[in-house]
């Protein structure tokens, strides 16, 4: 009996060396030490864990993250102060050409006044003490040096001012320019803020000369006694015999000479006359006169002190000439368009120098001859 059980646990102790010899590696494999093979199934055991844990490739990449915008400021670069300019003190601009723009067509001998608008570009103010100076090129009736007072007044700085100078177109055609400058006080020369002068710049042009003689016109012409007594049938001048100032009055029609006519000379003729006594003597010299009396009456006689006269004469001799005047050319061209122009003629010293004889001269026949061109 008992050794039937024997063979019971021999058997199945058989059975597991039969197994473990099939688990033994072979001769030509590498030997494991036990207790390395021991760390080997731990490090595996470790790897599958870690392999079951880790994350898929889709779970280790970052959330996709929007890149905030990058914001530029503009570099405030410090610039460096602007550079003040100085104002010189005397310094002009030219605003316009009031009259006479550049080109303007004129007649030959024409008079005309050219007025340019300046503004005061310097630091100073433009005093009565400023001139307007003629510079070079043609002077038009300006002579060499020819100098005006810029101003009667002040022009402060930034102010304008309106200048103006009389001149007298040349009487041959062609195209004419003369420049001008200013002045200061001090006697320095100064133009516009480019240092160039400023101009008037005419074309004159042919045109065709005429002469028209004006006769006093009757019954609007006459004499006034410093009694007050008129009369148009006489032209006398001077002194009467019972010592009553006289003096002459005289129209003169100027409707037919044309509105655009440019007046070259005037000639008076007072060569036709009569002498009683002796007015240069007793009277001195005797003038003409601008006077526009309108209708001739009683209070027309001028008892007051005249101012300067269009022209004199002082003896018979003189007043046997004919005489070119240019008040009378400035009158005449300063009334065209009107039908009149008016003189008066006395002896401006004595109404009367009291002898109780005529010293007086009759006008027989007074005229002015008017030369004048047109376009």
């Amino acid at each position: 009996m008992k050794k039937s059980r024997s063979i019971t646990l021999i058997v199945p102790l058989v059975i597991l060396i039969l197994l473990a010899a099939c688990n033994l590696p072979s001769a030509d494999e590498t030997q494991v030490p036990a207790s390395d093979l021991v760390f080997t199934q731990a490090a595996q055991t470790v790897q599958a864990e870690m392999t079951r844990l880790a994350p898929t490739q889709e779970q280790q990449q970052p959330a996709a993250t929007t890149a905030a915008p990058t914001i530029s400021f503009p570099t405030n670069t410090q610039q460096p102060p602007a550079t003040a300019t100085a104002i010189p003190c005397n310094q002009a601009a030219f605003e316009a050409d009031v009259t006479i723009p550049d080109g303007t067509v004129l007649s030959p001998g024409q008079v005309f006044t050219k007025t340019w608008r300046l503004r005061n570009a310097g630091s100073c103010t433009w005093t009565s003490g400023y001139q307007l100076v003629f510079h070079q090129g043609d002077g038009m009736g300006a002579p060499s040096g020819y100098a005006q007072s810029l101003t009667a007044g002040t022009v402060p700085p930034g102010g304008t001012v309106d200048i103006s100078v009389t001149l007298t177109a040349p009487m041959t055609a062609g195209t004419y320019k003369g420049y001008w400058r200013l002045r200061e006080p001090g006697g320095a020369y100064f133009a516009l803020r480019n240092n160039s002068d400023f101009w008037v710049q005419i074309q004159v042009a042919t045109s065709a000369t005429n002469t028209v003689t004006l006769n006093a016109v009757t019954g609007e012409s006459g004499t006034v006694r410093g009694d007050g007594a008129v009369t148009t049938t006489e032209l006398i001048a001077g002194d009467a015999s019972d010592d009553n100032g006289l003096q002459v009055f005289l129209s003169f029609d100027i409707s037919s000479i044309p509105i655009n006519a440019t007046i070259t000379e005037v000639r008076i003729d007072f060569t036709n006359y009569t002498v009683h006594g002796d007015p240069f003597a007793g009277l001195g010299c005797i003038n003409v006169y601008e006077s526009n009396y309108g209708v001739l009456n009683a209070g027309d006689f001028y008892l007051g002190v005249p101012t300067l006269p269009f022209y004199e004469w002082c003896s018979t001799a003189a007043l046997s000439n004919v005489v070119s005047d240019n008040d009378f050319k400035n009158l005449i061209q300063s009334r065209l368009g009107n039908t009149r122009i008016q003189a008066r003629v006395q002896f401006p010293d004595l109404f009367t120098d009291g002898d109780g004889v005529a010293d007086a001269i009759r006008l027989n026949a007074p005229k002015l001859s008017v030369i004048y061109t047109t376009p």
